[in-house]
């Protein structure tokens, strides 16, 4: 910025056109040429790890599986072509894409650096899962699970102060509204920053007031664009006698303790009457790291119903009970681990689309599932982000999200300014976040 001259959009990307490799100098670029391959490094390594579990008997097997990976790496790091998805229940969807490169770029099979961003990384996980899922040793092996669980072990201090807390909630009886809007306060805010490792900020958790000096009002110097009091409006409807539904859904974004504080809120929204039902959507293989499986929902909710910590213990119990009785829905459609925008699920997954409809709130969690809101689009800082959805509104939405991509809309006139100056990397450092609902036209 020069000159006095506002930010309008990200520099480096054509305005309102997909962020992709091709512009060199952009995070797109960077991110793939340089943070994708260590992930697959990681990947090689921690399968060179396992193979030696299975002895000379999957000696073979593995072999196979890291001459692939190799590979996968390899034709990454030269911008070789693409070879598509050959095996899975969304075989049709990617071929679909491939098919749509191909067409656009004039040759069969389109190239890393050539597609969109968003394509290519989730190209390289969903690629990376095939690979392993061809294995007879590592079928369904998550060469992720342990930076998950350890992540979750090492905030385990945090998570403790957040079981109490709860705990001591769901013990008390008539609490004022005053007080019910401090208590979702701190939990919408809990789940918009819980992806983060500092959190020594959020977990004074004792009686909030409304003072400068909170840590709620401190983390909120660093949101964006904050709808929070549109969302606390919006869900004292779902109280009223006229409701419809008082189903909420989370599209969920990371294991460890994000999830957690995940399935707290939900827990809450429960207890106060906000909900009836919660529906979680996780992913059906290893994503992007750290999102979550279903696998890793219950090996959260099942360490902490083992633990020697009576709130922890009798939270993982509860929850146990809530999937048994229905009022927690666990999911996991194929269609989270495509690379589609969200603005193409009505077509290419109406059953998706038709569930999602059934509910009164979906709740985004997370930088990636902003990009495919967003359809990975350098939008105007400035442009409205119920605009920026091109018509996907299943239901009111709203997206939590702490940036780590070069890609935001819905702030107001100057604010990107003033993140600019306090932080020059601010849209990837995930020191600054948004808080963004659209409410939908067909409640």
């Amino acid at each position: 910025m020069s000159g006095g001259e506002e930010l309008k959009q990200t520099a480096g990307y054509p305005v309102s056109k997909r962020t992709s490799a091709r512009y060199q100098g952009t995070f797109a670029y960077t991110t793939v040429r340089d943070r994708m391959p260590k992930v697959l490094v990681q990947v090689i390594d921690t399968v060179h790890k396992e193979a030696a579990k299975h002895g000379e008997a999957g000696t073979e097997d593995i072999k196979k599986v890291l001459h692939q990976l190799s590979k996968l790496r390899y034709e990454l790091e030269t911008d070789k072509a693409m070879v598509p998805i050959a095996v899975g229940p969304d075989v049709e969807e990617w071929k679909a894409t491939f098919d749509a490169y191909s067409k656009c770029q004039g040759r069969e099979e389109p190239k890393w650096y050539e597609v969109s961003w968003l394509f290519a990384e989730c190209f390289m996980y969903r690629k990376t899962a095939e690979i392993l899922n061809s294995s007879v040793y590592l079928k369904d092996f998550d060469p992720f699970s342990g930076q998950k669980e350890q992540v979750f072990n090492k905030c385990m201090e945090e998570i403790v102060s957040v079981a109490d807390y709860l705990s001591g909630i769901l013990k008390e009886k008539d609490r004022t509204t005053t007080k019910l809007r401090i208590e979702f306060e701190h939990f919408l805010l809990l789940c918009l920053w819980g992806n983060k490792m500092d959190l020594s900020m959020m977990m004074t958790v004792e009686s909030y007031d409304n003072s400068h000096s909170s840590p709620q009002q401190m983390m909120k110097t660093n949101i964006l664009a904050d709808h929070s009091t549109a969302l606390w409006e919006l869900l004292q409807l779902v109280s009223k006698p006229h409701a419809t539904s008082r189903r909420i859904d989370y599209v969920l974004d990371n294991a460890g303790f994000e999830i957690f504080v995940d399935i707290a809120f939900a827990e809450w929204l429960l207890s106060v009457g906000l909900a009836d039902t919660i529906h979680f959507h996780l992913k059906q293989v290893p994503w992007f790291v750290s999102d979550a499986l279903i696998k890793d929902f219950w090996w959260t909710v099942n360490t902490l119903a083992s633990s020697q910590n009576k709130n922890l213990s009798d939270l993982g119990n509860r929850w146990k009970e809530r999937v048994s009785d229905g009022t927690f829905v666990l999911t996991d459609h194929p269609f989270w681990t495509t690379s589609y925008e969200y603005s193409a699920m009505k077509a290419i997954a109406p059953d998706l689309y038709s569930e999602l409809s059934k509910s009164y709130l979906v709740f985004f969690k997370g930088d990636l599932n902003y990009r495919k809101l967003l359809a990975d689009r350098n939008w105007l800082y400035t442009e409205s982000f119920s605009i920026a959805l091109e018509g996907f509104e299943p239901t009111n939405i709203c997206a939590l999200r702490t940036l780590k991509a070069d890609l935001v809309t819905g702030l107001k006139s100057g604010v990107a300014d003033r993140a600019a100056t306090e932080d020059k990397d601010w849209m990837i450092t995930g020191q600054y976040a948004v808080l963004q609902m659209h409410r939908s036209n067909n409640e």
